[in-house]
């Protein structure tokens, strides 16, 4: 009687001990999810996904002279998205080069567009100005002004570069 009591015992430990380990890495994993880096704009973790399942975008300030924008600064773009000196833009950039409303990204047809609004200072993809809509690929830096962004859209490492 003695040894099939021991047996359950043993049993019962393994089992609690297996369970233990599978919670545990549960656990871990979670956490490796949340801290892929909080950006000041939004929630951690990683990239979220639009309706169909796809990365969103997002632009990654990485030069900048102003005091409101850090290098590594996140922005989700998740709906069409205004970046200007204007209080109603998406993205503000308080710099003397950057118009009120200065560029507009948006979504069509599963690709992010950019489009110039008719800024005075023009407005550059990877150093070429923008005089018509164009299509962002991943890793394209965008200028407005004195801000660097780099849009990223697949969720690769950003090196950050004054």
């Amino acid at each position: 009687m003695f040894a099939v009591l021991l047996l359950i015992l043993r049993y019962a430990f393994l089992f609690l001990l297996v369970f233990f380990i599978i919670m545990l890495v549960k656990w871990m994993v979670r956490d490796l999810q949340m801290d892929q880096g909080p950006s000041p704009s939004g929630p951690g973790g990683p990239l979220a996904k639009d309706i169909d399942g796809a990365d969103i975008g997002r632009l990654v300030v990485i030069s900048s002279s102003l005091g409101d924008l850090d290098c590594g600064q996140t922005f989700p773009i998740d709906t069409d998205i205004i970046i200007g000196r204007g209080e109603h833009s998406n993205v503000i950039i308080k710099d003397t080069f950057a118009s009120n409303q200065h560029a507009q990204i948006f979504v069509k047809q599963g690709q992010y567009w950019l489009e110039d609004m008719g800024s005075t200072n023009g407005t550059f993809v990877n150093e070429v100005p923008v005089k018509e809509p164009v299509v962002l690929a991943d890793g394209d830096r965008l200028r407005v002004g004195n801000v660097v962004f780099q849009f990223v859209r697949w969720g690769h490492e950003v090196g950050l570069y004054n």
